[in-house]
């Protein structure tokens, strides 16, 4: 018997990390499944995967600026903000979308990924759902993506709320209202990417299971694993901050500025657009999309913005990191995963006080204004992880052990069939 899946993985405002872990689940998957992806995927990652695309891809316009650091408080307000979901316009016509590639690829069952139109399509037509999710997308409490903070969440970003819309639109289908938005993201079957050891099981809603946990789940494009060069008598460090959006020039170029030493070659996965500057940079050598795997390998420290698949591969292959976050659940990924584990440090985090001012706490410096991290104190954090004699990676390799296990003993195919009765 084939079982057909559908993809919905999130992609407003960026998504090659949500795309990359449905990917990475559908090869995965045994034989007895045939997998397609709905527009919501960033297409180009699709089709080097050989996978199918259902429907036009239409991708959510990216606003005319982006603020250096985003504080979103917890998945609803990247709802609204992200995708613009309080507009009832915009909200049904992602769901337009998504009712009309089920209609066309016949699921068996849809899984998604933070895409909560994909999830309401699913019901509408009787569909089981299987999610993907970090443990804070289930979390209902205000400030799951910034439990620092005591703010209300809506008076950091102030777009209206996404919650009432999306109820209106599956009342309207017959579907009943939730709670949360987090309810949206509870499956049939709800897996998380991870160790219960690393981010403990929420509660869920009434009438789903627990999660299930599956260990770091990541994508590398098809054929062996990138290897970057070797300079000897440098210490290897992969930098992967992404490559736009919230992600300045500015803040690259501070980077890169720490970097330049002599002890140090660089490997920087930059993305599908590089920008030309960083090819002329000395013991540096750019790649594209290249996946994590081999770089992370190659690495003895990884640079990262705190993207949850990046932190969990450093993890997983004991790697120490230094995260330099973009927005509030990197800085929260790094907090817990790797700050709280000793695997590494967050080199600048946040504090907000009422009513809504956000300020950066840089580890070597003051309190300030200013979002972006200077040299001199990515400097001194890069020296602090060099220095530490390899505790941060001896840390790191103790929670990869886990992770390892975890990802080793997990039946993602038997999983999935299970939905199916």
């Amino acid at each position: 018997m084939t079982i057909r899946l559908l993809f919905f993985p999130w992609s407003a405002g960026g998504g090659s990390g949500y795309t990359g872990r449905a990917l990475a689940a559908a090869e995965r998957l045994d034989a007895s499944f045939t997998c397609a992806f709905g527009p919501s995927a960033v297409s180009r990652m699709v089709a080097e995967a050989e996978f199918p695309i259902i429907g036009a891809e239409q991708p959510t316009p990216a606003p005319a600026t982006i603020p250096p650091y985003l504080p979103f408080a917890n998945v609803e307000r990247v709802y609204a903000v992200a995708a613009r979901y309080y507009r009832p316009r915009a909200l049904a016509e992602h769901l337009r979308r998504d009712l009309a590639a089920i209609d066309e690829f016949g699921p068996d069952a849809v899984v998604t990924d933070m895409q909560p139109t994909a999830v309401l399509a699913a019901r509408i037509r009787g569909l089981p759902v299987v999610s993907f999710a970090d443990t804070d997308f289930l979390d209902p409490a205000p400030n799951a993506w910034m439990p620092w903070s005591a703010v209300e969440p809506n008076s950091l970003l102030g777009h209206p709320d996404a919650l009432e819309p999306l109820n209106n639109l599956a009342v309207a289908h017959g579907l009943p209202p939730v709670g949360s938005v987090t309810e949206l993201l509870w499956g049939e079957l709800t897996i998380v990417p991870s160790s219960p050891s690393l981010e403990p099981p929420p509660q869920p809603p009434p009438g789903r299971r627990a999660p299930v946990y599956i260990g770091p789940l990541y994508w590398d494009p098809p054929g062996p694993p990138y290897q970057p060069r070797v300079i000897p008598g440098t210490h290897r460090v992969y930098v992967s901050i992404g490559s736009g959006g919230m992600v300045t020039e500015t803040a690259m170029r501070q980077l890169f500025a720490a970097l330049d030493r002599p002890d140090v070659s660089v490997f920087v996965s930059a993305g599908f657009r590089p920008p030309d500057w960083l090819h002329g940079l000395d013991r540096v050598e750019v790649g594209g999309f290249t996946g994590i795997t081999g770089p992370i390998q190659w690495a003895d420290l990884v640079i990262n913005h705190g993207g949850y698949s990046t932190v969990l591969a450093s993890l997983l292959h004991g790697r120490p990191q230094l995260v330099l976050p973009f927005m509030s659940e990197q800085e929260a990924n790094g907090r817990a995963f790797v700050v709280a584990q000793g695997a590494g440090q967050v080199v600048r985090t946040t504090e907000v006080t009422p009513p809504n001012v956000v300020r950066y706490l840089n580890r070597h410096g003051d309190a300030t204004d200013d979002p972006v991290v200077p040299a001199a104190t990515l400097a001194a954090c890069l020296n602090e992880v060099l220095a530490d004699g390899g505790g941060a990676r001896a840390a790191a390799e103790r929670v990869g052990t886990k992770l390892a296990r975890q990802r080793e003993t997990a039946d993602l195919s038997t999983l999935l069939r299970s939905v199916l009765g």
